[in-house]
């Protein structure tokens, strides 16, 4: 690493990094803080400001009022590799970060079992998407981020009286949502990645065919009924 560079730390939320930020400063590491959420740059500037840049925009910034940051963020990350910066959590990543239809996409390219989904546009599609899916199904949106206004339908006349009433939020900040089967869990929980943490599962919460195999997995935390 370029010892003249300060490593740049982007970043959302205010609350996740304090441990980050106080290892750091306890190591003497030069660093700058980086808000994702109000941040500008020159789109025609090749010189690089950082010896690397760490990435860890959340796909969850539009619940905290930081909805502007999301795309943004992508278009500045192809920005900065395009001038050599070194990046950790790329545009790329990024880009499968913030659409659940390209983690399917990787997913089923991997030869990894995940639910059968459709992926909607507009409000009068999910009915149709989970006649093919069929009951129970789960909608949610396309960039959602901690589980964010997962709704589970349990039958066809109240997933189109939902969509009839406007109570399907398929638009989000993205205007796509998927439709997805409903997959009960069996383990009694999930072990967090990165930290092994076991976290409880409840019973209404749906679970990827591949967690279940592996042990691991990413549930929805808010699922309405």
């Amino acid at each position: 690493m370029n010892r003249q560079l300060p490593l740049a730390v982007y970043y959302e939320h205010p609350e996740w990094f304090r441990p980050l930020f106080a290892e750091l400063d306890r190591r003497s590491i030069q660093y700058l803080r980086i808000d994702a959420g109000c941040h500008v740059y020159d789109a025609t500037a090749t010189d690089r400001k950082y010896a690397l840049f760490f990435n860890r925009m959340s796909a969850s910034a539009y619940l905290r009022g930081n909805a502007q940051g999301i795309f943004f963020t992508r278009d500045y990350l192809a920005h900065l590799e395009r001038i050599g910066m070194r990046v950790i959590n790329g545009c790329k990543a990024f880009s499968f970060k913030i659409s659940k239809a390209a983690q399917l996409v990787l997913l089923h390219s991997m030869g990894l079992a995940t639910p059968r989904s459709r992926i909607v546009n507009c409000a009068i599609q999910p009915a149709s998407a989970a006649q093919e899916i069929g009951f129970p199904v789960i909608v949610k949106p396309n960039i959602g981020g901690r589980g964010a206004w997962v709704i589970r339908f349990d039958s066809a006349p109240a997933l189109e009286h939902a969509a009839a009433a406007g109570e399907i939020d398929l638009l989000g900040i993205g205007s796509t949502a998927l439709v997805q089967e409903f997959l009960h869990a069996r383990p009694t929980h999930y072990v967090r990645q990165g930290s092994g943490q076991k976290i409880p599962l409840r019973d209404q919460r749906s679970l990827p065919r591949s967690a279940k195999r592996n042990g691991n997995a990413s549930c929805a935390k808010n699922v309405r009924r």
